[in-house]
């Protein structure tokens, strides 16, 4: 493993790691302030779940590996 991708897995662990807070349905409900509570439907708010926050974090660490994937692809694809 090379210093360039110890450091790419290491940027998009840490962009995760910051992600996934904004999941929580606390987080989503802060953004909502702007809207009148009258006007605000009951489908808009946000559903508590637990889990929110690590499929957030796996799926920003699955996006992280599959476009590394698609980038060696390309890289090392012979030249016609």
């Amino acid at each position: 493993m090379t210093g360039r991708s110890i450091l790419y897995w290491l940027l998009c662990l840490a962009f995760a790691v910051l992600v996934a807070p904004a999941a929580e349905p606390a987080a989503v409900a802060d953004g909502l302030t702007w809207v009148k509570a009258d006007a605000t439907a009951a489908h808009v708010l946000p559903v508590p779940e637990p889990g929110r926050a690590m499929m957030l974090f796996a799926g920003v660490m699955a996006m992280a590996f599959t476009y590394r994937r698609a980038w060696l692809n390309w890289k090392t694809a012979p030249k016609a």
